[in-house]
């Protein structure tokens, strides 16, 4: 555990004060540089993942006392997301954030994950969803840097609110009620609750925000009682649960409904009916189901619209989106390629297997054993995916397995066997033992203790 603490404390060295974060990894452990090629740019979702890494941990070692470790922020040329230059950065300096007195900053864990889910709660679009930047997961979204909203990783970041606010909790139970943070943090955190519907405030709070942390720190530090900072985090989750679930839910003119996955950089939405034939996105679906932000009954409806819109038996499950047809190019490139290759309908291994996932997760046993089981035996079956057994990055419009060595999803797929389907998980380092075979793996699973 140490060593997978080491190396988690490590990574939390590249996010900037700003929420976002270096993109290339140093050569040394905790040291990042700015930008791949040179080019500033945002992946929006980047904040999200490494509270779920954080959590998995917590979850198996119980060590709740990793969240209190202190950590540097990375600061280079860049501010305001990559918007705006930092002027009071020299070129050759280091790359660690400093106060106005020169002192190295140091905030802890939990502040890091903080930084990185309240500048985004704030950074919002026209639809009063998390803007989309350079792009999210989906690296093809990459059109869409004004206007683009995603929806299904503002469903995450709601999600890992109201995770937080459940650690801030546990923080306090173990006799921990007060932590440190960055005064300039602050006023992140004292919006009232009526605030978050108006986009100009969210914006104005941002921007008082981004300019208080642009060069040096104050190096002030404020005590926060956990009980308040969950009260806060878990309001700001209520709120963009309960957004997301009003305004984001489609219903077509075939009487299927689902969730759009985002906004385009037209101001758009995604998802529903179009000219070209009905647009559907997987990524909307998985998140909304993981988060829990989709209902019992919205659970239903959106297996039925994926199994209509995106499955295919003959690619091995779940595209990650429909045909769109033309009129995207103000999303992203993932529409240059042809449909069924790569980011553009294909069968995207990462993707799919998250989406199984959340479907244990909302205890659709028998969906998500469909859609781990099919992945399966499309990746063993040669003559189908043309590949040694193992899980490409997508699967073509031919079935077959393309770029087995471009792929995240083999943990993802792990990870769901074991903590879904063998049911062998933590909680807060007790462990849970939770296993859910679906019926049509009865003649051969079996289950024993000793």
């Amino acid at each position: 555990p140490e060593d997978v603490a080491g190396l988690l404390h490590d990574s939390f060295a590249g996010v900037r004060m700003d929420g976002s974060n270096a993109t290339i990894i140093g050569s040394k452990p905790g040291e990042f540089k700015a930008d791949r090629n040179n080019i500033p740019r945002v992946w929006m979702d980047h904040g999200a993942w490494p509270l779920l890494t954080v959590q998995q941990y917590i979850d198996l070692s119980g060590d709740l006392n990793f969240l209190l470790r202190n950590q540097t922020y990375f600061a280079d040329h860049l501010s305001h997301r990559t918007k705006k230059t930092n002027i009071s950065w020299k070129p050759g300096s280091d790359t660690q954030l400093k106060t106005k007195t020169g002192k190295v900053v140091q905030g802890s864990l939990l502040e890091h994950m903080l930084v990185q889910h309240l500048s985004v709660f704030y950074n919002v679009g026209d639809h009063n969803l998390i803007r989309l930047e350079g792009a999210d997961w989906n690296d093809a979204l990459d059109m869409a840097a004004e206007k683009g909203e995603s929806v299904a990783f503002s469903a995450l970041y709601a999600a890992n609110l109201s995770a937080l606010a459940r650690l801030c909790l546990a923080l306090q139970a173990r006799g921990v009620t007060e932590v440190e943070l960055a005064n300039e943090l602050v006023v992140l955190l004292n919006a009232q609750v009526s605030e978050y519907e108006s986009i100009e405030a969210k914006h104005q709070r941002l921007e008082d925000y981004f300019t208080t942390v642009e060069g040096e720190l104050s190096g002030i530090k404020v005590l926060a009682k956990c009980a308040d900072l969950a009260w806060d985090l878990q309001g700001k989750a209520d709120w963009l649960t309960a957004h997301i679930r009003k305004q984001e839910w489609v219903n077509n003119k075939e009487g299927h409904a689902w969730f759009n996955g985002y906004y385009d950089n037209q101001g758009n939405r995604v998802d529903g009916d179009h000219p070209n034939g009905v647009r559907m996105t997987l990524t909307g679906q998985v998140f909304t189901l993981m988060s829990g932000i989709a209902n019992e009954d919205q659970v239903e409806k959106i297996v039925q619209a994926a199994d209509r819109y995106l499955y295919e038996e003959t690619v091995g499950g779940y595209k990650l989106n429909s045909y769109f047809g033309e009129g995207v190019e103000h999303l992203g490139r993932a529409f240059g390629f042809a449909f069924g290759h790569k980011e553009n309908g294909a069968m995207f291994s990462h993707m799919a297997v998250m989406f199984g996932n959340a479907l244990y997760k909302r205890g659709k046993v028998e969906e998500g054993w469909k859609v781990l089981n099919g992945m399966y035996r499309q990746s063993t079956d040669f003559n189908k995916s043309h590949m040694y057994p193992g899980l490409p990055e997508y699967f073509n419009s031919r079935g077959r397995g393309m770029y087995p060595y471009l792929t995240g999803s083999a943990s993802w797929f792990l990870l769901t066997l074991l903590t879904e389907v063998y049911g062998v998980k933590g909680r807060l380092g007790d462990l849970v033992l939770a296993p859910r075979f679906a019926a049509s793996q009865s003649e051969h699973c079996s289950v024993s203790f000793t």
